[in-house]
């Protein structure tokens, strides 16, 4: 397994700014750099309005760590993804798959 984790990924860092009127902007600020197994996956169909996009999603192995959690981001080959699930790989959870789906399209 230690071969296979041969791309690097970046965990992104939620920063949220109070806007004052009871919401806040959300930006993502680099964070730490990961090795992982990087699988394409079969794209998804975005539907906004009239248009159709297609969003890349891949499957991305690392060792486990505790703080990643469904809605955080990751950079891979210069495109953010969104992490949408979180499968463990064995019994013993040394690993996980984050399942991600591109950001934007």
């Amino acid at each position: 397994m230690i071969g296979a984790l041969r791309h690097k990924i970046e965990l992104l860092t939620e920063q949220r700014l109070v806007d004052g009127a009871g919401g806040a902007a959300i930006s993502w600020l680099p964070g730490p750099e990961l090795w992982a197994r990087v699988d394409r996956l079969t794209s998804t169909r975005d539907f906004a309005g009239d248009r159709s996009n297609r969003l890349m999603r891949i499957a991305a192995s690392i060792r486990y760590r505790a703080d990643v959690g469904l809605g955080q981001q990751l950079k891979f080959d210069n495109d953010n993804f969104e992490v949408v699930s979180i499968e463990s790989e064995d019994d013993q959870g040394r690993r996980l798959t984050l399942i991600c789906e591109e950001v934007g399209g």
